[in-house]
């Protein structure tokens, strides 16, 4: 099994998102660990990111993101020579140690893909990649090749994205006293009653 697709590559201190023409992520990286990085800065949409990546051969590259108020994580794929045509639906197949673990649709521009994960498939996504040896993605829609190659290093970046995405809550501003507690609202009579129960925001992800 040829395990060369990711290799050590320097990754550029600036990606290149899906968004319009023109538009940029400013992004730095702020540690290297094995085949992995880790990166923070600003999407191109303005939000704050942080994330996790692995480059190889012809362009190739595996993302891990999350933004700011998003609860799951979106996984990007990218390759330098593909030729999307705006907002393609395209299957993917992603195996860690040759065991089936994620399949979905991806949407596809230009040179890249992206898929927004929720919250509980990102857990078990990203466990997958924190415990496994080896990730292959498949390209079933296409005549891509198979992508092969290593995690080494993928724990260590995932806790730099861990402390990185633990900064994009926002904090209250410190105070020289100890505020009183607020009590609870009063029920509010006048409003409709519902058949379901009201949602529940998920945690923060720890990954």
């Amino acid at each position: 099994m040829r395990m060369r697709m990711f290799h050590n590559a320097v990754i550029l201190a600036a990606f290149a998102c899906l968004a319009a023409p023109g538009a940029r992520a400013e992004t730095t990286e702020i540690y290297r660990s094995g085949l992995w990085s880790a990166y923070s800065g600003t999407a191109a949409d303005q939000r704050r990111v942080c994330g996790i990546a692995t480059a190889g051969a012809d362009g190739r590259r595996v993302a891990i993101q999350q933004y700011s108020g998003m609860p799951g994580l979106e996984l990007e794929l990218s390759k330098d020579s593909w030729t999307i045509p705006d907002n393609t639906p395209v299957t993917v197949q992603l195996k860690f140690d040759y065991r089936d673990q994620v399949q979905g649709q991806m949407t596809g521009s230009g040179r890249a893909m992206a898929m927004q994960m929720p919250y509980e498939q990102s857990l078990a996504f990203i466990r997958a990649l924190r415990d496994s040896r080896v990730l292959q993605v498949f390209f079933p829609d296409g005549n891509e090749m198979v992508w092969t190659g290593g995690l080494a290093g993928s724990a260590r970046a995932i806790d730099a994205l861990n402390t990185c995405a633990a900064a994009l809550e926002p904090s209250a501003p410190t105070q020289p006293f100890q505020p009183n507690p607020m009590p609870p609202p009063a029920p509010d009579s006048t409003a409709p009653t519902q058949p379901f129960p009201a949602p529940v925001v998920p945690p923060r992800l720890r990954l």
